[in-house]
């Protein structure tokens, strides 16, 4: 077999083990497998590193470009005073939704980033809803914010995802605490 090729195989399988894709002891079994005895699953290691160290700046730079376009249309929707912001903040929204559907088979920060950032959006896009509209109504005010927070309950409880549980049920029981005192 050709020594790149192992290289390859026994940088693979390091990550297999590394991420609990296979049992370790498979991994082993297969590691001493393909090096034969030799020491050339050392370099496959500081290969594998290499790309490991490679994903997680990958990783990174997503999360920051991810935070820096939510930053970006929430400083539009703040600033801009008509019906284009509430535009911007849907356009940001469905692309940032139909990106983490895309990716929705990784569990990773990069996902979770981009779920936050559209809650935000769409919470934002409420207020600004609330402010062109129905800003003489306040009850209009508190449905769009339990509406909200319903949303964050139910999609925290269908994705699994304890801190979009935990907002939902919080934003509720601050809401129903401030309408009654």
């Amino acid at each position: 077999m050709n020594e790149q090729r192992k290289k390859i195989i026994l940088s693979e399988i390091k990550y297999w083990k590394q991420n609990n894709l296979l049992p370790g002891h498979y991994c082993d079994f297969l590691t001493a497998l393909y090096a034969q005895g030799n020491e050339q699953h050392k370099e496959a290691g500081n290969l594998t590193s290499s790309i490991l160290h490679k994903e997680k700046k990958k990783q990174k730079y997503l999360v920051i470009f991810n935070l820096f376009i939510g930053i970006f249309l929430a400083m539009v929707m703040l600033f801009i005073d008509n019906g284009i912001a509430l535009l911007f903040g849907a356009i940001g929204m469905i692309i940032l939704f139909s990106y983490a559907i895309f990716k929705s088979n990784k569990q990773s920060i990069i996902l979770s980033t981009i779920y936050i950032v559209s809650a935000l959006l769409l919470l934002l896009m409420s207020l600004k809803l609330w402010s062109l509209f129905f800003s003489q109504q306040p009850m209009i005010l508190i449905g769009l914010l339990v509406l909200n927070c319903v949303i964050w309950l139910l999609v925290g409880r269908f994705l699994k995802l304890l801190y979009f549980t935990l907002s939902g049920l919080i934003g509720l029981i601050c809401i129903i605490a401030y309408s009654i005192f």
